[in-house]
């Protein structure tokens, strides 16, 4: 996993773990191999592209569909009037 993925696992696992100890409903999951943009599909044009995927801040595709299945049943369940 990128350096960045590295970082961000604690904040993930402390966020499971205060969430959880409250008793509210979550779903957090770290995608190992996906940097922080990795929902963002976008064109940057070919330098930044380059620079996106060197910093790990690139769309991560099966990462970003399985995250966007998630947030919607996650909505459909609890946002759902």
């Amino acid at each position: 996993p990128p350096p960045q993925a590295r970082a961000l696992s604690r904040p993930a696992a402390a966020l499971e773990d205060v969430l959880t100890g409250l008793a509210i409903d979550h779903d957090v999951t770290q995608y190992p191999g996906a940097g922080h943009s990795f929902l963002n599909r976008h064109n940057a044009g070919p330098l930044f592209s380059v620079l996106e995927r060197v910093a790990g801040l690139s769309y991560h595709e099966p990462s970003a569909q399985d995250a966007w299945a998630r947030i919607l049943v996650f909505f459909d369940q609890h946002l759902r009037a």
